[in-house]
């Protein structure tokens, strides 16, 4: 089955790469950016990040979706993908970060879908505005957190 990209985001954040690096791999901010996050457990990483296990919650347009998945690579400060869904159903979330020459980071986000699935059908129609607003929403929080820190 061919995968299908249904968004890609690009932010500047005003703070260094290993902060917001710090900041997405820490779950425990999730609630703070995700919109309708409603439960999330993150088994700690043992030896890194890679392979630890995620199970969220999240009300969606007034239904609320279950997705589990883990972190199935990492690289420090600079890339971290995640799978989400079950054995019929996967999302790919793809973040890449780098930095420019004023210690800003630029934030790439990127969501794939194996075509032909009904969360791909669902996808396909998804308000992709949500997804940016969620990015939006992440630049804001972890450049509040840098400045207060």
């Amino acid at each position: 089955m061919r995968k299908k990209t249904f968004f890609s985001g690009n932010i500047t954040i005003a703070a260094p790469r290993e902060f917001v690096f710090h900041f997405l791999t820490d779950f425990d901010n999730n609630v703070k950016w995700i919109e309708g996050l409603k439960e999330e457990d993150a088994g700690p990483p043992e030896g890194g990040m890679v392979g630890t296990e995620i199970k969220q919650s999240i009300l969606i347009h007034g239904n609320t979706w279950h997705y589990e998945g883990k972190v199935v690579e990492c690289r420090e400060d600079e890339y971290l993908k995640i799978h989400l869904g079950d054995k019929k159903e996967k999302i790919y979330l793809d973040y890449t970060l780098t930095e420019d020459k004023y210690s800003n980071t630029l934030l790439n986000e990127t969501g794939t879908i194996v075509e032909g699935t009904s969360i791909h059908r669902w996808l396909t129609g998804f308000d992709k505005s949500t997804l940016q607003r969620r990015l939006d929403k992440f630049k804001e929080v972890v450049e509040e957190e840098y400045r207060t820190r």
